[in-house]
């Protein structure tokens, strides 16, 4: 089964919500194209859930006053692509399996999102990441439970694994609406656009393999061998 996993997003609601719907720009990987969303995974889901087909949306989802409201917007957002792509998605409260955690990040947190995503990873499936939102540590203990079913069970592969950028540093323009209107924020001042990208990062883990595999060998110098198997 393919299964999508995610760190529902922190963002807060006051003094007006700072979680705005982005058009992000694929970079990579032309599948992850989309429209604007909140949620980075739901491009990633528009690009690999195919019709008629199961899938499971895994969030993992920080104890704070916003996330509750977060995993609404989520539910309407996954909904309104079933609508549009014919995917189902039956598991959990309105297709969302919600694994919720203490807000903190500290090591032993960590280590319990780890243990608490392990049981959702099975034979056969086929595994995507979102590792945009969340405290720095959160994406960690994310992919390594990734990475360990990957590793140890049975015909698991790695689908995307993906990263939302929003580069603060280049201002597009002031936000529009969908009648191109400016949007403001509650004080009247415009919303700023700007750039943002999805990027694939796929290639990360499938180099972690390949580094493991050399430090294994106690090859000192990889970079060449690197190079070439990337290259292939």
């Amino acid at each position: 089964m393919k299964k999508f996993f995610m760190i529902t997003p922190l963002q807060p609601r006051k003094p007006f919500d700072q979680l705005e719907y982005t058009k992000y720009e694929a970079v990579g990987n032309s599948k992850l194209e989309f429209h604007e969303t909140r949620f980075p995974i739901m491009a990633v889901i528009n690009g690999y859930a195919e019709k008629g087909e199961e899938i499971r949306l895994i969030a993992v989802t920080p104890e704070t006053e916003n996330t509750p409201y977060r995993i609404e917007q989520l539910k309407a957002e996954l909904k309104a692509l079933q609508e549009e792509k014919g995917f189902l998605c039956p598991y959990g409260e309105d297709g969302v399996d919600v694994v919720s955690l203490t807000y903190a990040g500290d090591v032993a947190t960590q280590i319990e999102l780890f243990h608490k995503l392990l049981p959702y990873i099975e034979d056969n499936d086929i595994l995507y990441g979102c590792l945009t939102y969340g405290d720095k540590p959160m994406p960690i203990a994310e992919l390594m439970a990734i990475q360990y079913g990957y590793r140890v069970l049975n015909n698991v592969s790695i689908g995307c694994l993906v990263y939302g950028e929003k580069d603060h540093s280049k201002i597009i323009g002031n936000k529009l609406d969908k009648n191109g209107k400016v949007i403001t924020n509650k004080a009247g001042e415009p919303i700023l656009d700007y750039a943002s990208r999805i990027f694939d990062i796929t290639a990360l883990v499938q180099l972690d393999e390949i580094v493991r595999m050399l430090a294994d060998r106690k090859v000192k110098n990889p970079n060449e061998i690197i190079n070439d198997i990337l290259s292939l």
